[in-house]
């Protein structure tokens, strides 16, 4: 069998069950499998003017290339993609998200606001980690399931990050719904630029139904600060300062406050210094996935074999560690079973803590020491 080119011949059917909306470059609409009983989005790249076709046919599959890299739960899924360069066109076979808008959910469901802010800032988290700009951030384009979980859709303006200059005007020429922050005048649209508007549509969402009690408020404060360098700048410096809004409502027992301390102190010890662009990982899932692996590879030592291993569950990028530095076992073991029985919103408590101490720590492009290792 030749398999330098793999090709699927089988037709599969679907059945049509709606229209969903329409606009200047398509379509989308319901439709079921019936095989497997499951409702799909089928949206159509089709420009109301046909001298767009070409234009922003790129768009339609930088779109099907950001959406697969993506695996969130706060953020659409896309299941499948079809398209046709010749005719300038195709279809992606999308999450049917069974909801509303987030400003209609939350006018329908204002108890909710707080689990929905805390689901959307860790959404674009995400994207942020993938260094993935959404870039078209507006109510429409976040959609809140009937059970209450916001969805990232949309990605039809997305870049990653170092996008040309002359893509600027893809950001800038949009219908903003809000007022522009101040770098707009510098042509700069960065993860700060998302911050904003992200705060933005939350404020605006908190003033229309009149929420004054929202308990994050001094965050969106911090976000939409139209100066650009008085502005929280990345949704983890906001997913941090809400670790600091609950911090204060929150009391660890004196069990719990001693296995973090002597995690901590025992890692902070063995990591030597990180480059300028390391970044913090905030996947909760992820760290106690990690951690657990370090542990159940370490069960028959006293001692940690691999320091790298252990500081790669909470760092993603370069650093140095002291390989010559001991951690024991039983505080590693301690911690896992804390972080592992600790609520979702209370490790993220942890992990800010751990961040504030990776925080001391110096950070430079270019490091050396006689005593450490690279990784």
């Amino acid at each position: 069998m030749d398999k330098s080119e793999i090709r699927f011949l089988k037709q599969k059917d679907y059945k049509f069950i709606k229209e969903l909306s329409r606009g200047g470059f398509g379509e989308a609409i319901l439709i079921n499998d019936e095989t497997i009983g499951e409702d799909f989005v089928c949206k159509k790249y089709s420009p109301f003017y046909e001298e767009d076709k070409e234009v922003y046919y790129k768009n339609f599959v930088q779109e099907i290339k950001l959406l697969h890299l993506l695996n969130h739960r706060n953020i659409v899924r896309v299941f499948n993609y079809y398209l046709y360069p010749e005719k300038s066109t195709g279809y992606i076979l999308m999450e049917y998200i069974n909801g509303s808008s987030i400003d209609k959910f939350l006018q329908n469901n204002p108890d909710k606001i707080k689990d929905v802010f805390l689901e959307t800032i860790n959404g674009f988290q995400h994207l942020e980690g993938l260094q993935i700009l959404h870039r078209d951030i507006r109510p429409q384009n976040i959609l809140v399931t009937d059970q209450g979980i916001p969805k990232i859709i949309d990605f039809g303006f997305g870049k990653q990050m170092q996008f040309l200059e002359e893509d600027f005007g893809n950001s800038i020429s949009l219908n903003w719904r809000y007022t522009p922050p101040s770098e707009f005048s510098l042509k700069v649209y960065d993860y700060k630029t998302e911050v904003y508007f992200v705060g933005k549509l939350f404020e605006e969402i908190i003033n229309e139904n009149q929420l004054p009690a929202f308990p994050y408020a001094s965050a969106i404060r911090k976000m939409i600060a139209h100066n650009y360098d008085e502005r929280l700048s990345s949704f983890l410096d906001v997913s941090r300062e809400i670790s600091t809004v609950d911090s204060t409502e929150v009391s660890f027992s004196y069990m719990d406050k001693y296995a973090y301390q002597q995690f901590a102190e025992n890692l902070s010890k063995i990591i030597a210094s990180m480059d300028e662009n390391c970044q913090y990982n905030s996947d909760v899932d992820d760290i106690n996935q990690k951690l657990q692996t370090v542990y159940n590879n370490s069960l028959l030592e006293e001692y940690l074999q691999n320091s790298a291993a252990l500081l790669r569950c909470f760092l993603k990028g370069t650093y140095k560690y002291y390989n010559s530095k001991t951690f024991p076992i039983s505080t590693l073991r301690d911690f896992v079973i804390l972080f592992k029985n600790t609520p979702k919103d209370l490790q993220k408590i942890i992990l800010n803590n751990i961040w504030l101490r990776f925080d001391s720590i110096g950070r430079t492009s270019k490091v050396s020491s006689a005593d450490d290792l690279p990784f």
